[in-house]
């Protein structure tokens, strides 16, 4: 019996020792967790991002094994704690997904770490500062606002002092003189503005700054240029050389072509016509000269051009013919008579016949006497005839002229003939010339070039050698 109980204690305490045994030599399993985080881009170093945890509380060390790209996080080995180590690779258009692996001491797995970057409006812009020469020109450039972002920009001032000093490309943020009189040291050796830059939608403010240099400004001359119609009148103002100087200015003409077509004011510097006879179009369409501005130490010289624009002028050959009468309230309107006589002898037609609508004898109504002419007599060869089918000049619409176009072709007879020899016509002679103007059924107008008179010729007159030259309106 009791060798019985001996051997039931030793199995006992033999089971005991082996439980306990157990029980010290047991592993606790440990996992990480995997990290996915989504964060706008261009972060700040140090940033959070998140935690790898485990599945147990253990105490763990914790330690980044791999990341793409090298360099990009940070971890607390004691908490697990992720943080932004380089912010400048936290970047979308570069890396818009960093990855990494971290593993603890101790633990069955590697957490996988998911950082997602957001891509974001971004827009970056520099001040702009810069220094020029007061006195520049309207229109110079100051340089351009540097701005990058990831959409197309924008470009507006939004404030400026002096206001309108400064103009702005909306396209290219290129910076342009306004109005150069505000860009003057001695009233604004600074202009600012504030430009706004827009990145579709995202809109951020930089500030422009322009210093401007003090410069000796003894004389400032500007350069002068107009534009007005030839034949002027003698003493006709033209405009004024503008200058300025802290002291009197005085002003002299150096040099002009033609020479003495320009006069101008000594102390005012306006230029006036000297000689109008010399703006002439056809002559010297342009007028220059050379303008000296001295304020008793210094000079400068300033240019001049006078542009002159092409008038209708009486005996100018234009459109086919030479201009004899321009409508005194329209000077682009007006009429002009062939270079030559057509046939002498030629009759007017129709004789014992009177044509309705042939009587106008006012200047502008030979068109339709010679219309109405045409209409009612088909005899081929007669004046109005010959006339209206001209082609002088590779024009098809001339006429006959009414009686009083006629006395305008008489009373400039002169310029036209010197005009018509020059553009291989011939002279207008002292005789009868036929105008569209019927008096009745047997007699139309005639006037006797030379002389001017007018008189009624029949018809059918031939043996006074009646002559006739064509017109047409432009």
């Amino acid at each position: 019996m009791k060798r019985a109980l001996k051997t039931t204690s030793l199995l006992i305490a033999i089971l005991l020792l082996n439980f306990s045994c157990s029980k010290d030599d047991e592993v606790l399993a440990i996992n990480l967790k995997d990290v996915k985080v989504t964060i706008d881009e261009n972060p700040t170093n140090g940033q959070v991002l998140g935690k790898v945890e485990s599945d147990n509380s253990s105490s763990l060390t914790f330690s980044i094994t791999t990341q793409t790209p090298a360099g990009a996080l940070s971890i607390n080995k004691n908490t697990g704690e992720l943080t932004v180590a380089d912010a400048t690779l936290f970047d979308f258009e570069t890396n818009p997904t960093i990855t990494a692996t971290v593993s603890a001491n101790g633990a069955l797995n590697k957490a996988t770490v998911t950082i997602s970057i957001n891509n974001i409006n971004e827009l970056n812009i520099l001040n702009f500062t810069t220094s020029i020469d007061e006195n520049p020109t309207d229109g110079q450039s100051l340089g351009t606002v540097q701005a990058t972002g990831d959409a197309t920009l924008s470009y507006s001032i939004a404030s400026q002092t002096p206001a309108g000093a400064l103009s702005i490309n909306a396209s290219t943020g290129e910076l342009t003189v306004a109005d150069a009189t505000l860009f003057d040291f001695e009233t604004n050796p600074t202009i600012t503005a504030t430009v706004a830059v827009d990145n579709a939608g995202n809109i951020q403010n930089t500030n422009a700054t322009i210093n401007l240099n003090n410069v000796n400004e003894l004389i400032s001359v500007q350069n002068f240029t107009t534009t007005i119609d030839e034949n002027p009148t003698n003493g006709s103002a033209l405009g004024i050389v503008q200058a300025n100087s802290a002291g009197t200015l005085s002003f002299s003409i150096t040099s002009q072509t033609p020479a003495g077509a320009l006069n101008i004011n000594t102390s005012t510097g306006e230029l006036t016509v000297a000689d109008a006879t010399l703006f002439d179009f056809e002559t010297n369409p342009t007028i220059t000269a050379n303008i000296s501005v001295n304020n008793s130490e210094n000079t400068e010289t300033a240019t001049t051009t006078v542009n002159l624009n092409d008038v209708n002028e009486i005996g100018e050959f234009k459109y086919g013919g030479v201009i004899f009468w321009l409508d005194p309230s329209d000077n682009n309107h007006g009429l002009v008579c062939a270079v030559s006589d057509h046939p002498a002898n030629l009759t007017w037609g129709c004789l014992g016949t009177d044509i309705a609508g042939a009587n106008g004898t006012e200047i502008g109504q030979g068109q339709a006497n010679t219309t109405a002419i045409l209409a009612s007599c088909s005899t081929a060869g007669i004046a109005a005839d010959i006339a209206s089918n001209s082609t002088y000049g590779g024009y098809t619409d001339w006429f006959l002229p009414s009686k009083d176009a006629l006395k305008e072709i008489h009373i400039h007879r002169a310029i036209i003939n010197n005009t018509a020899a020059l553009n291989g016509g011939s002279d207008l002679v002292s005789q009868h010339y036929w105008s569209s103007s019927q008096v009745n059924a047997f007699g139309a107008w005639a006037i006797l070039i030379g002389v001017g008179t007018e008189s009624s010729g029949s018809k059918s007159n031939m043996a006074l050698g009646f002559h006739t030259r064509a017109v047409r309106a432009f």
